[in-house]
């Protein structure tokens, strides 16, 4: 079993990595689709990883479909928050003032 930090810490980089994947998603210069995502992108490997297990044609899937694996990234990144059954996550957030 996964102690307390170790599990903490596992958390945290999963909240950093959704935080990241959301914000990649849904700022303006985001991908239209899931496809369009560059090869150098941290998000490349899980995008292409979904999309084989969904079994989609990658260069030429519908918007549709970018959507769904889109979602599943998502999913993913969300579930990763909580890695172990023994601990339930708590999230408090802080606030540092703009610069």
């Amino acid at each position: 079993m996964a102690t307390k930090k170790e599990v903490l810490q596992k958390s945290q980089e999963a909240i950093a990595n959704y935080f990241q994947l959301s914000k990649f998603l849904f700022s303006e210069d985001a991908p239209y689709d899931v496809n369009e995502i560059p090869q150098d992108s941290p998000f490349y490997e899980s995008a292409k990883a979904i999309s084989d297990e969904m079994e989609l044609d990658w260069k030429n899937m519908s918007h549709e479909d970018s959507n769904r694996v889109m979602i599943n990234m998502l999913a993913d990144a969300f579930a990763a928050i909580e890695p172990d059954e023994h601990y339930d996550a708590v999230l408090t957030i802080s606030f540092k003032k703009a610069e």
